[in-house]
């Protein structure tokens, strides 16, 4: 399967499982992996046939402006369904989500996740 990737992809939203994490914004970095076949798009050279980057991170943006909500798994996964929902031609996707900042009371580098969905985890069949 082909694949497009967008690398860190700076956002901020009101996430976390704190009560001052919610209530002011905090940084986030997102890398998506897009799985799906690119043939077409090769051939024809026409954007209609692959997916539009700035729509994929406008996705990304719309979550992360939205609903709060306690854990980095909860919005990987809200972007994981919003992509497959948005892009018919999307087959897979994997994200790495971090949460930038994070003060835990540890000396360390950061925190993320990173998931693997599948379009038929959200959305029953393919249609090619």
């Amino acid at each position: 399967m082909d694949e497009i990737a967008i690398d860190k992809i700076r956002v901020s939203g009101k996430h976390g499982c704190y009560a001052e994490e919610r209530n002011e914004s905090r940084d986030f970095e997102v890398s998506l992996r897009l799985f799906l076949p690119l043939n077409r798009a090769a051939k024809t050279d026409e954007l209609s046939h692959t997916i539009d980057y700035p729509q994929a991170m406008a996705v990304v943006e719309g979550v992360f402006a939205g609903e709060s909500v306690r854990l980095i798994e909860k919005l990987a996964d809200m972007v994981a369904e919003r992509l497959f929902v948005r892009f018919e031609m999307l087959r897979e996707v994997e994200i790495t989500l971090a949460k930038l900042g994070v003060d835990v009371g540890f000396d360390f580098g950061g925190v993320s996740v990173r998931i693997r969905r599948k379009r038929e985890d959200y959305i029953g069949g393919c249609n090619d």
